[in-house]
Parts: C-alpha cells; sequence; structure tokens
C-alpha cells in the first residue's frame, strides 16, 4: 500500500519541481537580462551610397551600447591606403562611435569596424560609399596602343614574330638617334668649347639629324603597319588625321625634319627643338594613360632629357677621345659632372614615374614591362660602376681607357634597347571576368565578377540544392567581400533574386540566381570572396574563393 501511494505522488512532485524551474529560471532572466550580439542599425555614410560631396564624419550606431574606447574604425581610398583613422567618439547615447574624417576627393571608400558589444564579444563589419563621379582607374587597356584608336588585336602575344622584331628594331633606332641629336642640342651651350669639342660635336648634330630623319621614317611606318595589321591602307590616314596618336606621329616626323636645320641654329634654338622632340615622345607612350596624365609626362619628359644629356655627353666624349685624347680627358672632367646630375634625375623621375603608374612594387614581378624595367635598372647600375673607374683615372690624371669607354657606351646602347622595349610593353596586367563554379554533392556553387576591376562590377551568384522545386530553395544566399591584407571583415553584398534562362541544369537540383552592381571591389589587390548558403533545414554551407584584381 505504502508502495502505491509512493508511485501516486510521483508525477505531482515533478510538476511541482518543474514549475519551481521555471519559477527560477523566470527570476535569473528578469534579474540578468540576456545579451544579443550587437547589430549594425543604421550608418552615415550609408552602405552603398553616392555622395556628392565629402561626408564630415562616419557614424555607426547599433542596437545596444557598444565600447567606443575599444573601437577601431578605418576608412580606405581607392588605392587601399588609409584616408581616415583614428580614436572613434561615442555616439548616440553610447550605441555608436563617430569618427571625423577630412575633406574626400572623388572616389570609391570602404569603411571597416571592429566594435566591442555590451556582452562583450568584438563585432565587426565593412561596406563601400563613393564620393562625387570618380573616374574608372586606369587599367591595361589604357596602355593598349590598338585601343586607343579603335581597334582590338593583341600585340607581342604570339611571340617575337617578325613584325614585333621589325617594330622593335625600328623603335631602338628612333631612341637611339632622338637622345643622340638633343643629347648633342643641350651640349651646344657649353661655353669656350675648344676646337676639338666643337667640331666633333658639329659634325654629330649634322650626322645625328640624318639618322633621326630615316629612324623617325621607319618607327612611324612600323607603328601604323603594327596599329592597323589586317586593316586596309585607308585605315592609315584616318588614325593619322583623327586621333591623338596620329597626331603625335605626325609631329613625330616633323620635328625630326627640322632636326636638319637645328645646326644652322644657335643654342636657345636647338634646345627648343630638343624639349618639343622630346616632350612629344613623353606623350606618345604611357605616360599619357595614367590617371595623373599631365604629372606623368612631365616626369616622362625630363627623364628623356635627362638621358639625352647624358647619352649626348657620352657620345661626346667617345668622339673627342678618338680624335684628341688629351682633350678627351679635360672634358671627361666637365662630363662626369653632368653625368652624375643626369644619373640622379634619371633615377628620381624614373622612381616618381613607377610609383605613379603601378599601385605598388609587387608589379614589377607580374608583368614583362616590370621585367624589362629591373633589367633597365640594372643596366643604369653598371653604367654608374663604369662611371666610377672613369672617374678614378680621371683623379689620377689618366686618360679613360678605350675599354672603359667602350663599356659605357655599350651599356648605353642596351639601356636604349630596354627602353624601346617598354615602351610598347603593357605595364599593368590585365583583369579578366572572374567565372567560378564549384560542384559538391550537396552543393553547387557559380560566381561571376565582371568587369573584375576596380570601382563598379556586376556580380551573379548562382546556387543549386538538391531537392524538387520546394524542397532546393534556399533560405538565405550571401555575397562576401574581403581584401585580405588590408581588412579583417567582409563587405556584403546586397543580392537580389532574378530569373535566369540560361541551360545550367543539374539533375535532382534545385537553382536559384542571384544578382548586384556596385562598387564592391573598390581598390586593386588580393580578394576573398565567401558563399554563405542556408538550406531549408538551417544547415549553412561556406564556399570561399580567392582572386586578384589588377
Amino acid at each position: 500500500m505504502n508502495g502505491y501511494r509512493k508511485k501516486m505522488w510521483r508525477p505531482a512532485l515533478r510538476a511541482a519541481a518543474a514549475a519551481l524551474v521555471a519559477a527560477a529560471a523566470g527570476l535569473f532572466a528578469a534579474a540578468f537580462p540576456a545579451f544579443a550580439h550587437a547589430v549594425l542599425q543604421t550608418a552615415v555614410p550609408e552602405p552603398g551610397a553616392r555622395l556628392a560631396e565629402s561626408p564630415a564624419y562616419v557614424e555607426l550606431v547599433f542596437n545596444e551600447p557598444v565600447d567606443a574606447g575599444a573601437a577601431v574604425v578605418r576608412v580606405l581610398d581607392a588605392g587601399s591606403r588609409t584616408a581616415a583613422e583614428g580614436a572613434a567618439e561615442p555616439a548616440a547615447d553610447g550605441r555608436g562611435v563617430r569618427l571625423a574624417l577630412p575633406a574626400l576627393e572623388e572616389g570609391h571608400y570602404t569603411v571597416s569596424y571592429r566594435v566591442i558589444s555590451a556582452d562583450g564579444h568584438p563585432v565587426s563589419g565593412a561596406y563601400v560609399f563613393t564620393v562625387g563621379q570618380p573616374p574608372a582607374r586606369p587599367g591595361a587597356e589604357d596602355f593598349d596602343p590598338h585601343l586607343q584608336v579603335g581597334h582590338a588585336h593583341d600585340h607581342g602575344t604570339g611571340g617575337l614574330t617578325l613584325d614585333a622584331f621589325l617594330l622593335y628594331a625600328a623603335r631602338f633606332l628612333y631612341y637611339a638617334g632622338l637622345l643622340a641629336a638633343a643629347g648633342l642640342a643641350f651640349w651646344s651651350w657649353q661655353r669656350k668649347a675648344p676646337a676639338e669639342v666643337r667640331d666633333a660635336r658639329e659634325a654629330g648634330i649634322r650626322q645625328a639629324g640624318r639618322f633621326l630623319v630615316l629612324a623617325a621614317l621607319c618607327h612611324v611606318f612600323f607603328q601604323l603597319n603594327d596599329l592597323n595589321r589586317g586593316l586596309p591602307v585607308g585605315e592609315w590616314a584616318r588614325v593619322l588625321a583623327q586621333t591623338t596618336l596620329g597626331w603625335l606621329l605626325l609631329a613625330t616626323l616633323g620635328l625630326a625634319v627640322l632636326s636638319l636645320l637645328v645646326p644652322l641654329a644657335g643654342p636657345p634654338v636647338r634646345s627648343l627643338w630638343a624639349a618639343a622632340a622630346l616632350a612629344v615622345e613623353a606623350g606618345n607612350g604611357h605616360a599619357a594613360a595614367t590617371g595623373s596624365p599631365a604629372l606623368t609626362i612631365v616626369l616622362d619628359a625630363v627623364h628623356l632629357a635627362a638621358a639625352a644629356l647624358w647619352s649626348g655627353g657620352l657620345l661626346l666624349l667617345v668622339a673627342v677621345w678618338r680624335r684628341q685624347k688629351t682633350e678627351a680627358a679635360r672634358f671627361a672632367l666637365l662630363f662626369s659632372r653632368w653625368a652624375l646630375g643626369s644619373i640622379v634625375a634619371l633615377w628620381a623621375t624614373g622612381t616618381l614615374f613607377t610609383l605613379e603608374i603601378l599601385p605598388s612594387a609587387e608589379y614589377l614581378t607580374l608583368t614583362a614591362w616590370g621585367g624589362w624595367l629591373l633589367a633597365k635598372t640594372a643596366l643604369v647600375l653598371a653604367v654608374m660602376a663604369a662611371a666610377f673607374f672613369i672617374r678614378r683615372r680621371l683623379r689620377k690624371g689618366l686618360v679613360p681607357t678605350g675599354a672603359l669607354l667602350g663599356a659605357d657606351a655599350g651599356l648605353l646602347g642596351a639601356i636604349v634597347l630596354s627602353v624601346a622595349v617598354l615602351t610598347y610593353q603593357v605595364p599593368l596586367p590585365a583583369n579578366e571576368p572572374l567565372y567560378w563554379h564549384r560542384m559538391g554533392e550537396d552543393l553547387h556553387v557559380t560566381l561571376r565578377i565582371s568587369p573584375k576591376a576596380p570601382g563598379d562590377n556586376a556580380f551573379i551568384v548562382k546556387v543549386w540544392l538538391p531537392g524538387d522545386a520546394s524542397g532546393g530553395l534556399p533560405k538565405n544566399v550571401q555575397l562576401r567581400l574581403r581584401a585580405d591584407g588590408r581588412m579583417d571583415s567582409f563587405i556584403d553584398v546586397p543580392l537580389e533574386a532574378y530569373e535566369d534562362t540560361e541551360l545550367d541544369a543539374f539533375e535532382g537540383f534545385t537553382k536559384s540566381t542571384y544578382r548586384a552592381e556596385g562598387p564592391y571591389l573598390p581598390f586593386r589587390g588580393k580578394w576573398t570572396a565567401q558563399i554563405r548558403v542556408m538550406d531549408g533545414t538551417d544547415t549553412e554551407r561556406v564556399v570561399e574563393r580567392t582572386f586578384r584584381v589588377y
């Protein structure tokens, strides 16, 4: 009987215990309210905003208090450089942080943040906004002379063909003639030059002028032939008459012909001709295709002028040495001082030009242009070594040997050859659209990014899940992008569903398609694309793909 009573009371005891536990839990919850991780509620500027003027600050407001003292807010510009960073101020009664901004120029900007929420958890994120109407950043296609005149074929992709060899040879001869003629024109300023130096200089100017005319004709002919390959001859006239490149080629020919009259003029007119010829050449190259063409054209023109001064002086020294070695030693003392200044100017302008044209020094290893530039740099170092030994002999009162002068002249020829090749190589790798497809047993994914260049891009995400039309639909699909090494947080790309008509079905799978457009790749660098897919059972699958934006 006692055992029967105990069995009857057990359910009641269990119910009472459950009630006590529930009551205790309610009291505990009331005394200590549960906190969720902080969530970004509003942002100024808003994600994806396109502003006419620079905002005064970035303000991030969350759904609960955050620790402003531990907040890290940084704004990156289109070059992935830090545009604003510092101590963030509390905002929105402790639920937000604010960072003052300097005046921002036109461009795409990335806000990266990391805060500590009230529950002690770190919360991070990133987004992009735009100021003004920023122009597209120069890409590989901007340095392609074929596209500049409306043609689409590539140059040099099939190896060193006969046409390519003739083109480079013509450019080498033209650069050699231009640097020699311009350099000797600059050396006309030498006051009270001895007869041996003056005679050698005047003879050199006359010979360089004749050589330059023939070299310019070959240079223009083979460049037009390359630009219009496979097109009718009438296209040559259109390029010459209707494109900036054509006008520069005509100016090249005109100035080359005028070089025949340079011997009749004095130093001011000679120098004016040389400056014009070098300026035209600076405008007919990579300098005109950068984001700051005025700066890079000036840098290139000064670079060419320094090269001409050194080249003309070296040729004059060799010519005088052959005539009268004692006089050559005297001229070598003067030349060595100007040569040192020329080398310094070459290094300074070349470095500044490279920094302006390339996003980082790493790009020197990514293209043939970078390889040739490194080779040219090594040749300049060799020239400095030769100059050191020549200078040491001069200090001892000795005449430079023929071997040293020959080595210096040979290095000059090698440098001119490298310049001839450099000017027709593309300094930046070409961005190509990303097309990535990943197959899996429980998930297929496609990601497309076009043109996959800094700034505005089109994004397409396709997802295939096992099941029929109802069971294979995802609850949520996210595309997130992170600049590796520059940002800890991902940028969320706002996807919108769309109806896809492409025939890319997989048996047993249901396809879902999404797309977006916007500046979610704001700068060059290595990026990681992360696609997060949550299916109908709340199972989340994450796939990632790394790629590079040049």
